[in-house]
């Protein structure tokens, strides 16, 4: 599972190590945006697990995950800062490095470079580039109105980041005393993007709100795409332990198998659906997946793996798991029995003492969350199950057809893997599948409860693309070694033998582009993007989600409104705004979102305003909430001359509460007769 050396590395070669997490180290503290680069760089060369450098960044970033999962819990009262962001890392990539230059980490070898780890870097970067290409070089106009366009999500995903990094740490205190909005959502994303932004900037100074749209965006992108990055590195090592399977001996499949299946899912998730999930501001979402995927892969795949890295990883991946989207900590529950069974066969007494103390962290840690929840907050820990079936709208569309069938084709999978005994690996493949399907079940009857279809459920459409994604490695696997076949085929029987090499290898380039361009193209149109497309034509997914992208952040009124509305309430901290003209429940949210920390009554607040445009109803409802909550102060924006002469009123009934704000504004479609 791990490359060793025969005899441990030189002295020389521990010092040049030593050296070089110094240098990053040093960097970081001195000049950060390197010396993150580089403590990046040494996690993935010099910790001394994994075969190839792409599966050692991934197992550090496991690590990682886990670690900050522990240290920086939600509501968590540890400063967040530059120091403390650029001590948890150097801490981390010393205890990785060391770890390789004193005892049996000293006979593990940096892995060579391979073409897999060139595809895969090439890929994560690639896909980074593209999902955050549309706001480059955007202003927060711009940035705001593509978050705003492309998915109600957003909001929600960028206020615990704003909050925490404006706060300095996981507990974000309200104006008004009362708990925050999201305060007890899973926010292990947000509390990774903030230590990330605070070790990476130039300077120490905090970012203002509309100032960390940018960084949002930037550090949303490469989560996500390392997310799918994962994903491809598991269809590749699945890949090449399965080809073996097929009883075929040509080097030519063993050698070119993993990378087709590399292409194909990169195929996949840049043509297909998953890029409308970042759209959507599922980034979340989509981590949890991953980190299911390949928590679940590596600490199954064998025994040996379950032995060397399952012990660790299970525990610190639930965790992870739990703080990202946690009806995902299900999927590994069945590697978590491999690694029972393994630790077991190893030394008897291990497997117990392994449990006790797995089970002691994560559900020790789960409960003391979940205890804070109910005393802090005793309708959060309600809502999620009653969600559940309420719920019916705001998946994104993806191959529900694909989802449904895909837990059946890896307990078939499954079923080969244990005849050819594989059982670990089989176990690694299916369980995940089997296990989330028990949730699946659960939204399902929640769905029946409600008396919603149960493909109209929010959680079941969810959970089904969860499933779909998690087996997309596996079906990726199943195209590389199928198409690997066809062109083995090509090359030894379609061909005379006596034909030139050459003329071989021409003929699988001719077919594999074929098969290409088939693939791709299956997708849907991936050319430009019309105006308008003929009935039943329309881009493929990726493409279409790329173009939304750029064309909201292009449509920038919204955010324009958003900013100067924000602006214009900054010198009236102590009061909820509420934006009156050219608004809605969603701008509102965006403006509270970039002015301070929601409370949880300031969402209920906003959640509960009239359809726009408003009318003589929301002021009444303005009105009605006032005598509700008596420290309950507002601050109305507004940039319309009539909207200042019907809210007139509402300041006459309440002139101490009420704050009537003009914003100021150019003139647009929005307000012809505004003038900056």
């Amino acid at each position: 599972m791990i490359p060793r050396l025969v005899v441990p590395r030189s002295t020389g070669q521990r010092i040049a190590l030593a050296i070089a997490t110094i240098i990053s180290i040093t960097l970081l503290w001195l000049l950060p945006p390197v010396g993150f680069v580089a403590c990046a760089i040494m996690l993935v060369i010099a910790p001394p697990w994994g075969r190839s450098l792409a599966e050692r960044g991934f197992i550090s970033l496991l690590l990682a995950l886990g670690a900050t999962a522990i240290v920086f819990p939600r509501a968590s009262s540890v400063p967040i800062t530059p120091v403390t962001a650029h001590m948890a890392l150097s801490l981390f990539t010393v205890a990785a490095v060391g770890l390789s230059l004193v005892g049996p980490g000293r006979k593990t070898r940096v892995p060579k470079l391979r073409l897999p780890d060139v595809l895969i870097g090439i890929f994560a970067a690639g896909t980074a580039l593209w999902l955050m290409a549309a706001y480059i070089g955007r202003n927060s106009y711009e940035i705001v109105s593509g978050l705003f366009f492309t998915g109600w999500d957003n909001q929600g995903h960028y206020t615990p980041f704003a909050n925490t990094i404006e706060a300095g740490s996981t507990t974000w205190s309200t104006f008004d005393g009362t708990i925050a909005w999201n305060q007890w959502y899973p926010s292990l994303h947000s509390t990774m993007w903030s230590l990330a932004q605070l070790a990476s900037q130039a300077g120490s100074e905090i970012l203002d709100r509309p100032g960390l749209l940018w960084p949002y965006v930037q550090w949303t992108s490469i989560s996500f795409a390392l997310s799918l990055a994962a994903l491809a590195w598991v269809a590749s090592d699945l890949t090449r332990r399965c080809t073996p399977l097929v009883g075929v001996r040509s080097r030519f499949v063993r050698r070119s198998a993993p990378t087709i299946a590399l292409l194909a899912f990169a195929a996949f998730a840049l043509l297909g659906s998953p890029t409308q999930l970042f759209n959507s501001g599922f980034t979340n979402f989509m981590m949890a997946v991953a980190v299911t995927t390949l928590t679940a892969y590596l600490s199954a795949r064998s025994w040996r793996s379950a032995r060397a890295l399952g012990w660790i990883l299970i525990p610190l991946g639930a965790l992870a798991v739990n703080a990202l989207w946690t009806p995902l900590v299900l999927g590994l529950v069945p590697s978590a029995v491999i690694v029972l069974i393994a630790l077991g066969r190893t030394r008897l007494w291990l497997a117990p003492v392994w449990a006790v103390a797995s089970g002691a962290l994560v559900l020790g840690t789960v409960y003391l969350q979940s205890r804070a929840i109910v005393v802090d907050d005793p309708g959060a820990s309600n809502s999620f199950i009653e969600d559940l079936g309420a719920i019916g709208a705001g998946m994104t569309p993806f191959n529900v057809g694909a989802a449904i069938v895909s837990p059946i084709i890896a307990v078939l999978v499954a079923i080969v893997l244990l005849r050819s005994d594989r059982r670990p690996l089989a176990i690694a493949l299916a369980g995940p599948s089997v296990a989330i399907c028990a949730f699946l079940w659960l939204t399902m009857s929640a769905a029946d409860s409600a008396g919603l279809s149960r493909l109209g459920s929010y959680y079941v459409l969810k959970t089904l693309n969860a499933l779909l994604l998690v087996n997309a490695p596996m079906l990726a696997a199943g195209a590389g070694i199928g198409i690997a076949l066809v062109l083995a085929a090509m090359k030894r029987r379609v061909l005379d033998p006596s034909t030139a090499r050459a003329v071989n290898r021409l003929n699988a380039v001719i077919v594999g582009c074929a098969i290409a361009l088939v693939g791709v193209t299956s997708f849907g149109y991936l050319g430009s993007t019309p105006s308008g497309y003929a009935s039943g034509f329309g881009s493929a997914p990726g493409i279409a989600a790329g173009a939304a992208r750029a064309g909201s952040a292009d449509n920038y009124l919204v955010g324009e409104a958003i900013i100067r509305a924000r602006d214009a309430a900054m010198p009236y901290p102590g009061k909820t705004t509420m934006l009156w003209d050219g608004s809605g429940v969603l701008v509102n949210l965006w403006v509270a979102s970039l002015n301070r920390v929601l409370s949880e009554d300031d969402q209920q607040f906003y959640r509960g305003l009239p359809p726009f445009p408003y009318t003589d109803e929301t002021v009444n409802y303005l009105d009605f909430t006032l005598g509700l909550h008596p420290k309950f102060d507002l601050a109305v924006l507004w940039f319309r001359g009539v909207s200042g002469e019907q809210l007139a009123t509402l300041k006459r009934q309440h002139p101490d509460r009420v704050m009537l704000v003009k914003v100021p504004m150019r003139s647009t479609i929005l307000c012809q007769e505004c003038a900056l």
